[in-house]
């Protein structure tokens, strides 16, 4: 299985939520690139939102995603659900798969950089990711994103 791509042009965003540390928490919002790039392609494949990617590109090594179960399962679902047939699991459409994973996720990363700029002044991220998930109905709780934040993982 080759590596798994994502445009440069999202760099500093996807350092910004995986690797940053949080101000209060320590630790980034996002445990690894891997997380945050199935997090973004399952919010890409969620709003329909499925894109090319650029030229220029970095990747995460293929072992990587190999090493979890659900971020493997995460691919499956996502080439299942799009392709509406077992066919895509064939080792021979594997890089069609993974294309299709690569394409969502680039389609959530341009949603994250919309909820970032729609709260610019929440330099940490995770305020203006869990604001927009309540927004948009992903999210269900009943009191303020800011008491709440704390207490949920990503």
């Amino acid at each position: 299985m080759r590596g798994f791509r994502r445009s440069k042009k999202y760099e500093d965003m996807v350092r910004q939520l995986a690797e940053k540390p949080h101000s209060i928490a320590g630790r980034s919002i996002f445990p690894t690139m891997r997380e945050l790039m199935c997090f973004a392609a399952v919010l890409g494949f969620e709003f329909d939102k499925r894109k090319p990617l650029d030229s220029d590109t970095n990747e995460i090594d293929s072992r990587i995603f190999l090493n979890s179960e659900v971020a493997l399962d995460l691919l499956y679902l996502i080439g299942l659900a799009t392709e509406k047939s077992v066919d895509i699991l064939r080792e021979e459409n594997e890089e069609e798969m993974i294309r299709i994973f690569e394409e969502y996720a680039e389609g959530g990363f341009e949603i994250l950089e919309t909820w970032l700029l729609e709260k610019p002044e929440d330099t940490n991220g995770d305020n203006a990711i869990l604001t927009a998930l309540f927004k948009n109905g992903f999210l269900d709780i009943p009191r303020p994103i800011e008491t709440a934040a704390p207490e949920i993982n990503f």
